[in-house]
């Protein structure tokens, strides 16, 4: 007879909030592929798909905390499947001169740093939970990409649409590099002997 926990533990892989994670990330080769292809109907495609997924990166958090649904997988597959998404998309932006490659290697280069230092202290069993400031990056970013796609798949030109995109991406930009700083300046900060 299989113990309670063990079922519990194996049942809670499969919460909606985990499978809604798990479509983001499946999400990801469709959209790219899409918007390498630079057809019209599926650049369209690729940003109604990249908003869907937004919309489950809200919707898989809310609904583990409204339904009780918290499983330890979906505290790294979460964060995990939005990084994937958001640096995926913003790595091909780049290639077709969308975005500054400037800002993509910041933005890059904080997710790796903070989910490298994520991942280090899981392993000394020190969950770091994502600020309030890296949740309005998160979702700074999501507009800006949805703005920058929608725009190329519309029109491909230099449109107000484009500039709003942009701009959303510096404001994310601006707090990536602000709870960066916040996340380090906690983790390593002197621990005062009593």
């Amino acid at each position: 007879k299989i113990p309670m926990k063990v079922r519990d533990e194996a049942a809670s892989l499969w919460t909606l909030p985990n499978r809604l994670s798990i479509l983001r990330i499946l999400f990801i080769p469709i959209i790219v592929l899409f918007i390498a292809s630079q057809e019209d109907g599926l650049l369209l495609a690729s940003c109604l798909l990249f908003i869907i997924a937004g919309i489950t990166d809200g919707l898989d958090g809310y609904l583990a905390r409204k339904m009780s649904l918290t499983s330890r997988l979906g505290l790294y597959l979460d964060p995990i499947a939005d990084k994937l998404l958001v640096t995926s998309v913003l790595i091909t932006l780049t290639y077709y001169r969308q975005v500054p490659l400037w800002v993509t290697l910041i933005l890059v280069g904080r997710e790796f740093l903070i989910n490298g230092l994520r991942a280090f202290y899981a392993m000394e069993g020190i969950a770091i939970y994502p600020s309030s400031f890296g949740k309005i990056k998160t979702a700074l970013q999501l507009i800006g990409i949805s703005c920058l796609l929608f725009n190329i798949a519309i029109e491909r030109i230099d449109t107000i649409v484009h500039q709003i995109g942009l701009v959303t991406i510096y404001g994310a930009l601006f707090f990536s590099i602000y709870s960066a700083t916040n996340y380090l300046a906690a983790l390593f900060k002197p621990q005062v002997s009593k």
